[in-house]
């Protein structure tokens, strides 16, 4: 996956493969400080883990479909965008302006995979597919009591998060890195929204930051490896 990914041989192979060291250093380092209070190294690095990811469908360009890479790197830009917010804290809009870029990049990868995707095939990916649904509603009417206003954003955006790895899983081609990926970030967003809204999660931050850049990552190769 890794070489059908970022190996082309156009010359701009080692270009990529610093951009993912560059992305993979700024993720440790971020895990590193990630319990300190907010500070602009805190900030830069979780911003930079993601959004070094950005030229990588761009690079591709014009050998590879245009479209499917063009969304490919507008929803690492906006999963980027949702990081920095988050790390800003202190402000509570900032949450919901993270919330909102975490969607529209949602959406972006939701634009790229269903038109590849088919029906998940065979037990893993069914059972995957079966095991996030279930997961998926049971953890927002579990969480629906203490959601108040928030009932209709988080609901949405958890619809939204699960189509986006059915759909992953239900790309045979792409398996099974595409489909662990997406339930990876399912996972990540699944134990921010229990923390913040029903109960503390012990070593949230390392869990969701694992979890979370793993499945980005995961995608992010897995989805280059497919569009090439």
């Amino acid at each position: 996956m890794f070489e059908a990914a970022l190996m082309r041989g156009d010359g701009l192979d080692g270009l990529r493969v610093l951009l993912v060291a560059l992305s993979l250093a700024a993720s440790i380092g971020y895990l590193a400080v990630e319990s300190r209070p907010p500070s602009s190294l805190r900030t830069g690095l979780k911003t930079a883990a993601i959004g070094l990811w950005v030229p990588l469908p761009l690079l591709a360009l014009p050998d590879a479909a245009a479209l499917p890479l063009a969304l490919l790197a507008f929803a690492f830009f906006l999963s980027s965008a949702g990081d920095f917010f988050l790390a800003l804290k202190g402000d509570a809009r900032n949450f919901t302006r993270g919330l909102l870029a975490f969607l529209a990049a949602h959406l972006f990868y939701l634009a790229i995979m269903v038109p590849l995707a088919s029906r998940p095939e065979g037990l893993v990916a069914n059972a995957a597919s079966l095991v996030t649904g279930a997961g998926a509603l049971a953890l927002y009417f579990w969480l629906r009591p203490n959601l108040g206003k928030n009932q209709l954003p988080v609901g949405v955006y958890l619809v939204t998060i699960l189509f986006m790895a059915l759909a992953a899983l239900a790309i045979p081609a792409a398996q099974p890195w595409l489909g662990l990926g997406a339930v990876l970030f399912v996972i990540s967003d699944g134990v921010i929204a229990a923390d913040k809204f029903g109960r503390p999660i012990p070593f949230r931050g390392p869990i969701v930051w694992t979890t979370y850049y793993g499945g980005q990552a995961l995608m992010a190769l897995s989805l280059m490896a497919l569009l090439r």
